[in-house]
C-alpha cells in the first residue's frame, strides 16, 4: 500500500491493519503503541507495532503485535528526485522542509531537520556556496526511518564572487622612480 501523505502516519498504519484484516476499526476502539525497529528475518518487515483494545471496550480485549515495513527516506530519495533547495533572501527551515516534503511526497509531521537554524551565507572569499541540512524521520514515526541530506544553494543576488571573476592575483607591483 502506498503511503497517503494527506493522512497522518498513524492513520496510514490503521489503513494497513484494516486492509489486511478486512476491518474498519478506528482509534476510538483501540490504542496503537509507538513502532519498534525489528531486524528482518524470515519475516522481511523492519518494524512492529502493538495494537491494544481500549480499556472498557465492549467488543475487543487484549493486544496483538503486527509487523510492517516503514520506509527509509534515503531510499525514497533514490526513487524520487530531491534536488537542491535554491534559497532566497529570508529562507527558513520551514521553507526547506516544505520543499523536501513536496519533492519526496512525505508526511510533513513525520520528519524534521536535525539542524536548528537555517544556514547563513557570507560574502567571505572562500565561503562555500552551498550548505547541507539533514532531514530525519522523527523518533516514533509510524511511516519512516532514516535520514536524507538536502543541499541548500546560496541565494542568487546578481553579484559575482571576486574569486571567480579575477584569477590573476599576483600583480606586478610598482616600479621605482627613475633617477
Amino acid at each position: 500500500m502506498q503511503i497517503n501523505a494527506a493522512k497522518s502516519a498513524l492513520q496510514n498504519v490503521i489503513d494497513l491493519f484494516n486492509t489486511k484484516n478486512s476491518q474498519s476499526l478506528t482509534t476510538n476502539e483501540f490504542d496503537v503503541a509507538a513502532p519498534v525497529v525489528r531486524t528482518p528475518d524470515a519475516n522481511p518487515h523492519n518494524s512492529s507495532v502493538t495494537i491494544s483494545a481500549k480499556v472498557g471496550s465492549e467488543t475487543h480485549k487484549g493486544s496483538q503485535t503486527f509487523t510492517y515495513t516503514r520506509l527509509d527516506i534515503a531510499q525514497i530519495a533514490t526513487i524520487k528526485t530531491l534536488g537542491e533547495f535554491q534559497s532566497v533572501e529570508g529562507s527558513t527551515l520551514a521553507d526547506a522542509k516544505a520543499f523536501a516534503v513536496a519533492a519526496l511526497g512525505l508526511i510533513a509531521a513525520e520528519v524534521d531537520f536535525v539542524e536548528v537554524a537555517f544556514p547563513t551565507f557570507t560574502d567571505e572569499m572562500n565561503e562555500s556556496e552551498t550548505a547541507t541540512l539533514t532531514l530525519k524521520a522523527k523518533d516514533g514515526s509510524y511511516a519512516y526511518l532514516g535520514e536524507v541530506v538536502l543541499t541548500v544553494v546560496e541565494p542568487v543576488d546578481g553579484r559575482e564572487r571576486m574569486s571567480e571573476l579575477y584569477s590573476q592575483t599576483q600583480l606586478d607591483g610598482f616600479d621605482y622612480p627613475v633617477a
